[in-house]
Order: C-alpha cells, then structure tokens, then sequence
C-alpha cells in the first residue's frame, strides 16, 4: 500500500474508503447492472433544511454516475459532490445517546457501519439508519436558511452505533431535497 503525504492524502484517502464502502455494499448484492446507464438502484437518505429554517427527510436515489475504468474494469462511479471531501471521521455513538436539538458541523455523509441510529427533523419526521445506509445533510449553522436548520438524533437498540462520516467543502443549500 502507498504511504501518504500530508495534504492531500487526506482527501484521497476519505475519497477512497467512501467509494470503496459505497461499491462494495451494493455490487455485491447485484444492484448495478452491467447493461444500465446509471445503477438501477443506489439509495441515499437526505436530512436537508427548506427555506424556513425547518427540516426534513427525504428517501433518494443517487444519479450521476459514469461507467470508469477505476480497480481494473468499468464501475459506475460518481467522485463530484460539489466539494471536496475535509475530514474522514470514525464515530461510536453509545447506547441510550439521545441528542437535544442541534445541526451538524459540516456538510456531511454519515454511513453507518453496524448498530442503529435515528434522525428527527424540525417537521417531526423520524428515520432510523442500519449498517450499510448512506446519509448526507446539508443543515449546518451557516446555512442560508431564515433560521439555523436542526435536528434530533440517537441510537437505537442495546448496541453502540458506529459511523464513518465524511465532511465535504460544500456549501449548504436550502430546498434542495436529493441533490445527487
């Protein structure tokens, strides 16, 4: 394996486990179709704040893929998500976490590696997440919105939850559900 340098090699190396993670859950249960333009079918959750200052969910679909040469042969991959990836992050959320109100520090994916976690938006709207589920929020303290987006979250179950989470350079964005 090649060393990295400082610098850059954080980015590549957030780039790499987020797609590495993102293949191998779903190519491995035949999800892409070798025939499709875009995979049939490559689900994300969005936790994303409207003008008002409220938030929301949103179940997605993601877009935007092109079929690439990347280990060896062709895989459908989408590198552009409007920034560059800043800070990789392994979490273990403990069991019982209940967290008050609050947005998130960056403009972020959350992919859940094992155990449960669940997310309450603004309009009431709770959603739990299991390993394997991809989801990106926008909802940060400096977003555009009339007031700061927030939500609730916390595990679920009598197993801590862990999560890789990838901050990006994105701006937030207000009414934008599934923007990829």
């Amino acid at each position: 394996m090649t060393a990295f340098r400082s610098g850059g090699g954080a980015r590549i190396v957030a780039e790499l486990v987020l797609l590495s993670w993102i293949f191998l859950t779903y190519s491995s249960g035949g999800i892409v179709s070798a025939q499709a333009a875009q995979p049939e079918k490559f689900p994300y959750y969005n936790l994303w704040a409207s003008q008002d200052g409220e938030t929301h969910f949103a179940a997605c679909n993601m877009q935007g893929f092109n079929l690439t040469p990347y280990a060896s042969l062709p895989q459908y991959l989408r590198t552009d998500f409007g920034g560059e990836p800043i800070e990789m992050v392994f979490t273990e959320l403990p069991v019982a976490l209940d967290q008050p109100l609050h947005s998130p520090p960056q403009v972020q994916f959350v992919i859940t590696l094992s155990g449960s976690w669940f997310t309450k938006t603004s309009d009431g709207t709770r959603h739990e997440y299991v390993a394997g589920d991809i989801m990106f929020q926008d909802n940060t303290k400096n977003s555009s919105a009339d007031k700061q987006p927030q939500h609730y979250s916390g595990t679920v179950g009598d197993v801590p939850c862990h999560q890789l989470v990838v901050q990006i350079s994105r701006p937030p964005q207000v009414d934008s559900p599934c923007p990829f």
